[in-house]
């Protein structure tokens, strides 16, 4: 045996390397584990971390949740309807206070009003209403948005990362239009006082006018309106005037209306339907006055039942027939008007003449009334203010119009009908006359009447 070194065979060699490359691949993956160890235990804390900071939001609202001017950020249920009922009371407990003229004062409460106070959400640009008594609804409402998203999506929020979904909660005050209204018509029965006319009966006695007063019940509504619809915090306080309203007929008119400057009278039947009806309708234009240039329309006139009564049947024309119509017979009011104006000098700015003639007038001086046809309206053309005068004395209708006594300024007029001949066509004239002769002559009209059938 020699001394020399005895070489690794090739064999040993590879075996030598493939336990280096074992140990090492042995390593490492020790080390992949223990690192996977690591990073399963961090992603496990932190998952822990995540479900504690959503866990810790589950009863508090996120950001972004607004009431009024103050955001809602981790308030709970409680604290957002104890917010929530006091923004409710503090509206609820305003009150209105309104006085008239500056002295009688009443206070009225929300309650009293019928004022609805509620709260509307919008959330994400839609709006829900919430009225009155439902705060812990809303509040619970609040916290639950977004509660819904994945736990991962909800750490987001609450980090900041994600942007959470906006609601904004606002007041809403809403009147009670039928209370205003009704409480306006109360005041108005209180406080509003037709202006009372000067008049004059028929001894010419004159009761002087009285001046009314009004209450503009419209602004009180509209500002009631305005103010409990909106979230005015202050409570109401105005003072409302009430506003002179001034008769339009005074005794210096009627003082020197003492001379009847136009009268003309037909012969009635008064103890039937037709009878009633005239005086019914008479009733309805005597003691009117009307100033210069005011104008009056019969058909309004006789046909205002503001006085609560009503017209019986009685005869009027249809078809060239006599039948059964409501308020027959009190074209004869209108016809001796006519005359008696035109005995005034007073020439009607309308008239129609009947479709047939008419026992108790000249045909050619008639004046008939039909809804929606035929009106009488006459307007005062004299410098001065006239009365009109209608009643029935035993079997006759007057209709007498008074003035001053220089009226008609020493003119007097008579109006005449002539028939064409062979016809039943008339023209009508009114005369003028000074000191007995005739200096002017005006055509009313050419009426041309029908046969009356049956």
């Amino acid at each position: 045996m020699d001394g020399s070194k005895h070489s690794p065979s090739p064999s040993y060699k590879r075996a030598g390397a493939l336990l280096i490359v074992m140990t090492i691949s042995i390593v490492i993956a020790i080390l992949i584990m223990v690192i996977g160890t690591r990073k399963d235990n961090a992603r496990e804390r932190e998952d822990a971390r995540m479900n504690e900071r959503v866990s810790a939001h589950a009863d508090t609202a996120y950001g972004n949740k607004w009431l009024m001017d103050e955001e809602l950020v981790d308030r709970d249920e409680g604290y957002i309807t104890d917010r929530l009922t006091s923004l409710m009371e503090k509206y609820m407990s305003r009150t209105v206070t309104i006085r008239i003229d500056g002295k009688d004062r009443r206070q009225y409460s929300m309650e009293e009003l019928g004022e609805k106070v509620g709260f509307v959400i919008n959330e994400a640009g839609k709006e829900t209403v919430y009225p009155q008594g439902r705060e812990s609804a809303l509040a619970r409402h609040i916290v639950s948005i977004d509660k819904d998203l994945p736990v991962e999506e909800q750490d987001d929020i609450i980090r900041g990362i994600r942007q959470t979904t906006k609601a904004e909660i606002t007041v809403r005050c809403t009147s009670d239009k039928n209370i205003l209204t009704e409480l306006a018509s109360k005041y108005s029965k209180k406080y509003d006082k037709a202006p009372k006319n000067a008049t004059i009966n028929a001894n010419m006695k004159i009761t002087s006018e009285k001046n009314g007063r009004v209450l503009d019940t419209t602004a009180m509504v509209r500002d009631l309106t305005e103010y409990l619809d909106s979230t005015e915090e202050a409570d109401f306080l105005r003072n409302y005037q009430t506003k002179k309203v001034k008769a339009t007929v005074k005794a210096s008119y009627l003082k020197k209306i003492n001379t009847s400057i136009g009268s003309y009278s037909t012969v009635l039947i008064t103890n039937n339907v037709r009878g009633k009806n005239v005086r019914l309708a008479a009733s309805r234009i005597d003691g009117r006055v009307l100033k210069p240039e005011e104008q009056i329309s019969f058909l309004d006139a006789l046909y205002d039942d503001s006085d609560g009564k009503k017209y019986g049947k009685a005869g009027g024309f249809l078809n060239n027939k006599v039948v059964q119509v409501e308020g027959g017979g009190i074209c004869q009011v209108s016809t001796t008007a006519y005359d008696a104006f035109l005995i005034a000098g007073i020439i009607p700015v309308e008239r129609s003449p009947h479709t047939c003639r008419v026992s108790y007038a000249v045909a050619g001086l008639d004046a008939a009334l039909a809804v929606g046809t035929k009106d009488l309206v006459v307007k005062n053309t004299l410098k001065y203010p006239i009365m009109i005068r209608s009643n029935i004395e035993g079997n006759r209708l007057y209709v007498r119009i008074y003035s001053y006594k220089e009226a008609k300024g020493g003119y007097t007029y008579k109006p005449r009908a002539v028939s064409e001949k062979g016809s039943l066509t008339y023209v009508s004239y009114l005369d003028k006359y000074l000191d007995g002769v005739r200096v002017e002559s005006v055509e009313l009209s050419r009426d041309t009447y029908k046969k009356l059938k049956g």
